[in-house]
């Protein structure tokens, strides 16, 4: 059971990464930017496009033992509701989900991830139109939870 745990734990985690994020230091400093490095070791970050105490920048590192508190400044891409959406096309059994890396393979042939549809020809086509009409909807409720 605790391996299971400590595998969810490290699933998680991963969810911040490439991710909008707010640091809350112990002596009470903020720090947001996105999250590019991370020791699951110690928990040190490297963020990018970091923005601290009104000053930007490009990269920056911050020690574990400094960090009280991490939280995502946006809601994860959600994979498993896309894999909902694609499962209405291409049946429960055309569609597997891989937790630990996020993927979605679709009949067995095509590749989605956050980022992109892996594949080429009409129904590649097909997956690229509900991913992209996924994605937009993320993007737009990640503006309007900004506002």
């Amino acid at each position: 059971m605790s391996s299971n745990l400590g595998r969810a734990f490290a699933t998680e985690l991963n969810t911040f990464v490439q991710k909008n994020i707010v640091v809350k230091l112990r002596d009470g400093g903020i720090i947001m930017g996105r999250l590019i490095g991370l020791n699951s070791e110690n928990f040190s970050l490297i963020l990018g496009e970091a923005l601290s105490a009104g000053k930007k920048h490009h990269r920056i590192f911050i020690a574990g033992d400094t960090v009280a508190e991490m939280t995502l400044g946006q809601a994860p891409f959600n994979m498993n509701k896309l894999r909902e959406e694609l499962e209405k096309i291409f049946k429960k059994s055309g569609v597997r989900y891989f937790d630990d890396t996020r993927t979605l393979v679709v009949m067995d042939r095509y590749r989605v991830t956050e980022e992109e549809v892996e594949g080429e020809g009409p129904v590649a086509d097909r997956i690229r139109r509900i991913w992209q009409s996924f994605v937009d909807e993320y993007k737009a409720a990640a503006l309007k939870a900004q506002e």
